[in-house]
């Protein structure tokens, strides 16, 4: 029986990386230096940051940082808001408590551990500079468009035994229609957007709510 490499594509954004979570402490940040109140930020802030992604399809910061400097209530400038932003920000903190366990378990089975992502790709970065230890460089990727990405990216892996993470459907649909020897699998956390639509009979090979799930599905699909 041939032997193939194998390889597991995580998404970032509420796979890797809690980012609600982030969101609500960073929305805060940047409420206190706007000068508005805890009332306004959510709503305020949160109508820019749907704004600018709609616009572009996936979060650039700079153009969200543009955006709700129009809506400020202070004298901070932009130079000023991209601090807060960027500084004293403990993106480490952010990453959900399973990943570091799952990825050097991983490790130790010689899976190798890869990124596939929607974003900016210097800020995606960031997000998981923590995690660089057990990540190549060539099995990073990060896309603005995710969906545009799928072929040139998968086909990279035809000769692997391939899992694709994701809380995304719509991602693993798209994988899976491209190469049905991808194992999909579709992350649940309770942090979770409710506004994630499940399209109808979409059936991924398997669903965790917890990447600790991981381990075990590799191990029965050898």
């Amino acid at each position: 029986m041939q032997k193939y490499n194998k390889i597991v594509l995580f998404d970032i954004d509420h796979t890797l990386f809690n980012t609600e979570l982030f969101r609500k402490t960073l929305y805060k940040d940047l409420a206190n230096g706007l000068g508005l109140t805890d009332s306004e930020q959510l709503e305020v802030i949160n109508n820019k940051y749907y704004e600018t992604k709609n616009i572009f399809g996936y979060f650039k910061p700079e153009d969200f940082l543009k955006a709700i400097l129009k809506i400020s209530k202070s004298n901070i400038n932009l130079k000023n808001l991209r601090a807060i932003f960027h500084e004293n920000r403990s993106y480490h903190s952010f990453i959900f408590p399973d990943v570091k366990k799952t990825f050097l378990d991983l490790d130790k089975k010689n899976v190798q551990i890869g990124i596939f992502s929607t974003g900016e790709t210097a800020y995606q970065k960031i997000k998981i500079e923590s995690l660089k230890n057990y990540l190549k460089e060539n099995h990073v990727h990060i896309a603005p468009n995710k969906f545009k990405a799928i072929k040139d990216t998968f086909d990279i892996y035809k000769t692997y035994q391939t899992y694709l993470v994701d809380d995304f459907p719509q991602i693993l649909e798209g994988a899976k229609n491209h190469n049905k020897n991808i194992f999909t699998i579709f992350i649940k956390r309770k942090e979770s957007l409710p506004s994630i639509v499940i399209p109808d009979n979409f059936k991924p090979d398997a669903t965790i709510t917890s990447l600790n799930q991981l381990a075990s599905i590799i191990k029965a699909n050898n």
